[in-house]
């Protein structure tokens, strides 16, 4: 009897001890898919699939380097960067190498635009760029735009585009600085030429089917959209895209289905806003329209169409003094935006012109974004650190925003002699 007890122990030991060993190992085998996956969807310039992922492979592996050195990496791309620091000390804890992690710190100093501390690391970084060179050179040309380095920013997508012939992304960055400048078809060129290097991508889609809307090419737009929503049927860029197409064919009661399963997810959607109450107008239906679009331009206060439409909403109505002050405000936000895009040209021919990038900071105090100002104001004390009048719009600014340390130092260096 003894004996049989023994034998039933044991038969429990050597069945129990492997299935711990084979829970261990799939745990393990699904972490490392998932980082794969996560990999992969980084090249894809996917971030949302990439984090979930991450986090994923981190729940299955929560004491793996690579896995936290990974989500690191997302949060770089993703902009959120103050969880870099957070992920990549604890890669650091796991055992990813020093020199990795102090590489992966230099580029998201330059993702952030803080080109003064991550330049003098570019040389040593593409030395040795192993795997990273793509995101080396996508790092510094996102803060080089950031900072408005536009010299330096077209130096290193030329060698992008020259090391690595078949990455899309150089020409995405080209497309980008084209549609800032209000040049839709160069912007439309090279989205078609990234389009073709990564047919699969669906953000690369979206936005040449946006530049093709822009230029009032609706069939091609419309087409692209619904290609893009067939792969990915909630996309709300492209969803926002489609309703477009269909309120320019008059298709208003098709654009307002779509708008309406955005707000059920986004009820602060700026775009969906402004095409709703677009649609109430040509519906007669007025007040409906103000309500939304009043809502829309207190999301985003200087988007011309919107102030356009809620302008004459409320001349409908009656309302005209009101009316007139969102007239007023388009017809000097177009005179500003005539201006700028003369000054960007400059700033594009002219690195170095501080005094082009002051006047676009001070054209942007009332029609602009006021973080494109700022960092408008921040390029120039870069280019030229004893820039008094930029010192001091600065400490303005890092006051709006409560940082007053940061403040006080533009202060004091916009009254030094």
């Amino acid at each position: 009897m003894q004996a049989s007890r023994k034998i039933k122990i044991t038969l429990f030991f050597l069945i129990l001890v492997p299935s711990g060993f084979v829970v261990i190992y799939l745990d393990d085998w699904r972490s490392s898919r998932q980082l794969a996956i996560a990999r992969r969807a980084l090249q894809d310039r996917d971030a949302d699939k990439a984090l979930n992922a991450a986090r994923e492979a981190a729940r299955l592996t929560p004491n793996n380097g690579e896995v936290h050195f990974t989500m690191a990496r997302v949060f770089r791309r993703q902009g959120q960067l103050d969880k870099v620091h957070d992920s990549l000390e604890r890669a650091a804890k796991l055992g990813v190498t020093r020199d990795r992690i102090r590489r992966e710190e230099w580029l998201a100093m330059a993702q952030a635009g803080q080109m003064k501390e991550a330049r003098p690391h570019l040389s040593e970084l593409l030395i040795n760029p192993g795997d990273d060179g793509p995101e080396i050179c996508e790092a510094f040309v996102n803060g080089y735009f950031l900072a408005y380095q536009l010299a330096d920013a077209f130096q290193i997508l030329d060698a992008w585009e020259k090391d690595y012939p078949s990455d899309a992304q150089p020409h995405v960055f080209r497309a980008a600085s084209s549609s800032r400048m209000a040049s839709w078809a160069a912007a439309a060129t090279h989205f078609r030429k990234a389009f073709e290097l990564a047919p699969k991508r669906i953000d690369i889609h979206v936005n040449l089917a946006a530049t093709l809307l822009m230029m009032r090419e609706m069939d091609e737009a419309a087409k692209l959209f619904e290609q893009a929503l067939r792969s990915q049927p909630n996309n709300p860029e492209a969803l926002l895209g489609w309703a477009q197409v269909l309120l320019e064919r008059g298709q208003n009661d098709q654009a307002r289905t779509t708008v309406d399963r955005i707000l059920r997810s986004d009820p602060n959607n700026f775009v969906a806003l402004w095409i709703l109450g677009e649609i109430h107008s040509s519906a007669e239906q007025y007040l409906e329209a103000i309500q939304l679009l009043e809502k829309a331009v207190a999301i985003k206060s200087n988007d011309t169409k919107a102030r356009y439409a809620l302008g004459s909403a409320l001349q409908r109505v009656g309302r005209t003094v009101e009316a007139q002050q969102h007239f007023e405000f388009v017809l000097k936000s177009n005179e500003v935006g005539q201006r700028l895009q003369k000054l960007l040209g400059k700033v594009r021919d002219d690195d170095k012109d501080v005094e082009s990038r002051f006047e676009i900071a001070e054209l942007l105090r009332e029609t602009g974004e006021p973080r494109e100002r700022f960092l408008w104001l921040r390029s120039i004390v870069e280019l030229e650190p004893k820039h008094k009048a930029a010192h001091a719009e600065l400490a303005k600014c890092y006051a709006a925003l409560g940082n007053l340390e940061e403040s006080s130092k533009h202060s004091q260096l916009a009254e030094s002699q």
